[in-house]
């Protein structure tokens, strides 16, 4: 079962992408994709996330060959085919992410999945780090397990052992 913070979460590209590209975290994306196929799980996300997630899939799966072009052709249908709920990009919603950007430091994209978080009241799964240190005050948001690995731990006891005096 997938460790998220709740039934229903909105969910990033980083996560759609690991479905298919064997990234840090893809084993967590894909108990929430096996989650949302047995509707134990429901996700949302931003439509926008459906050019993202064929783009970056074109990059980091057809073109090194990981993906064939009927799977890259499948892969960037598999938010809608999967049921995930799309959010439209309206006038408000661009105009919130465009605040959240500015006050919060974010990439216009990433605000638009923590302004639909904020919005619907769900937690954000993400694989960026950046992003969840940087909206973690305004939203429950959870990294996929895997992402950070050794260098996110050491980083963490790296700053642990400043903050005690220790180095």
């Amino acid at each position: 079962m997938t460790v998220v913070v709740a039934d229903s979460c909105v969910v990033d590209t980083g996560v759609f992408v690991r479905w298919f590209v064997d990234q840090e975290g893809f084993e967590h994306a894909r108990e929430l994709q096996a989650d949302l196929v047995t509707e134990t799980t429901t996700v949302a996300t931003i439509d926008f996330a459906r050019v993202e997630v064929a783009g970056v899939l074109r990059k980091k799966g057809l073109l090194p060959k990981l993906l064939t072009e009927d799977e890259f052709a499948a892969a960037v249908r598999v938010i809608d085919d999967l049921g995930v709920t799309v959010h439209e990009t309206d006038a408000d919603r661009l105009e919130r992410a465009a605040r959240l950007a500015a006050t919060k430091m974010l990439r216009m994209y990433d605000a638009l999945f923590v302004g639909l978080a904020q919005e619907l009241d769900l937690p954000l799964l993400t694989s960026d780090v950046k992003l969840k240190n940087a909206a973690a005050d305004i939203i429950d948001i959870e990294v996929l397990r895997g992402v950070g690995g050794r260098r996110a731990a050491a980083d963490a006891l790296s700053a642990e052992t400043n903050d005690l005096g220790l180095a």
